[in-house]
């Protein structure tokens, strides 16, 4: 077992060269195991693969004759998967490494991926699998895929009375007085003469 874990070491760098969870930016002075919002780092002991994509969706038009119009482009959010290793310590056993990646994927809070040749920001956990098998049956193996999460700033207007085309159907609730109840005039059936009759 300590073979595996050793192994795949000389492809990449060695010790915990990538982590995830907390906004660390800047980092959390008081507890560095936190970001600022609380959120543990998890650091994995061995990378096994790790693959990113970034792309871009281009616009297609179609129109009643020659080729579509493509003329817009945007950002799509960045996607990132990582097959990752954590090993346990006294402190800090298997389950308990498990529970609180489960516990960070269910806050739905954006966190920071870290790796050596990029840091991801903005992200959160579309799926997180654990393979156990006789290769990885005392260590944490950890299939992650991230997605980036991208927010745009909103705001609320109020828009006075006085410049509304039709105050009475869109025009924000006011306070109009006090109002006295009166009695309606209605119109009841006379079974004796057949007639409908007015009354107060």
């Amino acid at each position: 077992m300590a073979g595996f874990i050793f192994q795949p070491q000389t492809l990449f760098s060695i010790g915990p060269s990538r982590q995830f969870g907390g906004n660390t930016s800047p980092p959390n002075v008081t507890n560095p195991a936190t970001g600022n919002g609380g959120q543990p780092i998890f650091k994995g002991y061995v990378t096994i693969t790790e693959n990113s994509v970034d792309a871009i969706e281009i616009t297609q038009q179609p129109v009643q004759q020659g080729a579509n119009i493509a003329d817009h482009a945007f950002k799509k959010p960045t996607n990132l998967s990582i097959q990752i290793v954590f090993g346990s310590s006294l402190f800090q056993p298997l389950s308990t490494i498990y529970k609180n990646l489960l516990a960070l994927q269910s806050s739905f809070q954006p966190f920071n991926c870290t790796t050596p040749k990029r840091t991801y920001y903005n992200m959160l956990f579309a799926s997180l699998g654990v393979t156990t098998d006789k290769q990885t049956e005392n260590i944490l193996a950890v299939n992650c895929s991230f997605q980036q999460i991208i927010t745009v700033p909103i705001g609320i207007t109020t828009v006075s009375r006085s410049q509304l085309a039709n105050p009475g159907s869109n025009g924000g609730t006011g306070t109009a007085g006090v109002k006295t109840l009166q009695s309606a005039a209605y119109t009841g059936w006379n079974a004796t003469t057949g007639l409908f009759s007015g009354g107060q």
